[in-house]
């Protein structure tokens, strides 16, 4: 195996972990994760509406609503941040 020079010899201290940045981050996601799914149900609720129910107005209404509620949700319960 190869010798470490000297210099790499001294080690360094990582910095401490910030939290409030992480916790923040997986707030983000989880609220990421939680409105993708409403839109989910949605898509799939209109695909049953447009192939099982022969209803194209309620699979229009259902996919309009899957772009809508998303995006409504996350302007009306806006951003939350950790830090304390």
């Amino acid at each position: 195996m190869a010798r470490k020079p000297a210099a790499a010899a001294i080690e360094t201290v990582p910095p401490a972990m910030d939290y409030a940045q992480h916790e923040g981050t997986y707030a983000g996601f989880l609220a990421f994760l939680k409105w993708s799914i409403v839109s989910l149900v949605f898509v799939v609720l209109s695909l049953y509406a447009f192939i099982e129910a022969h209803n194209a107005i309620i699979g229009i209404v259902l996919l309009i609503l899957s772009v809508v509620v998303p995006i409504a949700g996350v302007i009306l319960t806006g951003r939350r941040s950790t830090a304390a």
